[in-house]
């Protein structure tokens, strides 16, 4: 079964319809674009930050990097990897808070997990990170080029750290994994339950991987009482950043730069930041988004040159100069405008609107129900080309 959602979003809100303007005009997408780009950005000196590496580094260069065994040292011992991976709607949560996650953990030198190589995946087929406009978006303002990350349906996650029950691969690297934005893994990798290690979610505990026990602290779900208690995984990323800078002797760890925004922007995308109405953030989230403004070295990625976002806008987010703290208003605006812009949901295929965020829900072990939220209305779905065909295709995938 599958269910549709068409979602006008916030227009429930006419507090929100009077600052929300579709900035996602001023933003320069384009299907064929790499969405590559060089980041210069340094540290001050008179600065400390949290690892010996930037964040955009451990992701350019750290994770593929670790997926490579030495040949002399696998000859005694196998490299153990942590799969960090979100959901499979693949919105920017999971995005983010699997990337951020990986690179906190591994910063962490006093982390039980850290001598393992964390290796975030981004939860979605690489073919569909373009559908992703706010979170290409974000990651394009911090300097990460999205090329270089590690997808679902990368070979060395199919074949070595995530291999399919059928397709007979064995797994020649030690892995564990590590959920974030969910806590029930995915159906199709249901034969690897036993690898997950940790769990880091919002949503109420389905009740699976009973290894990881709720005493351990490994098993981290800001669920109670019917409710999330924080509205986004990455308002838990920031609380273990914080932890992690509190234990440390030396006050003056400032946030990385890019490492801050991106965290900063999605919690502000999942709070509708902050505003009452919406009834979505919580007093934590208010907490780490008012923490990552004051502790983040902002001039750590002023030297960024954003691709995908013109000057005025990015003027806009950084009112006093890129080196100041971003206007936090501006910054929801650009993102939630590059998510919900109607021009985009209204060119896109029928197959496109009900993929770009869909997530499964077994209701037992023979049956299952898909809910596809799509921001356009049920008539303008029903009139795309092919929706019917669409609809069916899509059902039997």
């Amino acid at each position: 079964q599958i269910i549709i959602a068409t979602i006008t979003l916030l227009r429930s809100l006419a507090a929100v319809d009077a600052f929300v303007p579709f900035v996602a005009r001023n933003i320069r997408f384009s299907a064929s674009s790499k969405m590559a780009l060089s980041s210069s950005a340094t540290t001050t000196q008179q600065q400390q930050q949290l690892g010996n590496t930037s964040f955009t580094s451990f992701l350019e260069s750290t994770v593929p990097s670790s997926l490579l065994v030495d040949t002399a040292q696998s000859k005694t011992a196998k490299r153990i990897n942590n799969v960090i991976i979100g959901n499979e709607a693949g919105d920017a949560d999971s995005i983010i808070s699997a990337l951020t996650l990986g690179y906190v953990t591994s910063s962490n030198s006093r982390s039980p997990s850290n001598n393992a190589c964390q290796v975030p995946i981004v939860s979605i087929p690489r073919a569909e990170m373009e559908l992703r406009r706010d979170a290409a978006l974000l990651l394009d303002m911090v300097g990460i080029n999205v090329e270089k990350l590690l997808y679902v349906d990368d070979d060395v996650v199919t074949k070595h750290l995530l291999p399919p029950s059928s397709s007979g691969a064995s797994n020649d690297l030690d892995t564990t994994i590590t959920l974030v934005d969910h806590n029930r893994l995915r159906p199709r990798y249901s034969h690897l339950n036993s690898m997950v290690t940790e769990i880091v979610d919002h949503h109420k505990d389905e009740n699976h991987h009973d290894q990881v026990a709720a005493d351990s602290g490994k098993r981290i779900i800001a669920f109670e009482n019917g409710h999330a208690t924080v509205a986004s995984t990455c308002t838990l990323v920031a609380d273990r950043l914080f932890q992690s800078i509190k234990s440390d002797s030396d006050s003056s760890i400032q946030i990385d730069g890019a490492l801050g925004l991106s965290l900063l922007g999605v919690i502000l995308l999942d709070s509708i930041n902050m505003l009452p109405e919406a009834k979505k953030g919580t007093p934590r989230d208010e907490e780490a988004i008012q923490q990552l403004l004051n502790r983040t070295d902002w001039s750590s990625c002023a030297n960024t040159v954003p691709t995908l976002m013109d000057d005025a806008t990015l003027d806009r987010i950084f009112p006093n100069g890129r080196c100041s703290m971003p206007d936090r208003k501006a910054l929801f605006d650009a993102l939630i405008g590059a998510k919900s812009d109607p021009k985009f949901w209204l060119e896109m295929s029928a197959m496109n609107c009900l993929r770009i965020d869909y997530k499964k829900f077994v209701v037992d072990d023979k049956s299952s129900i898909g809910l596809s939220s799509v921001i356009i209305t049920m008539d303008d779905l029903l009139a795309k080309d092919g929706f019917i065909e669409s609809m069916k295709s899509f059902i039997a995938s």
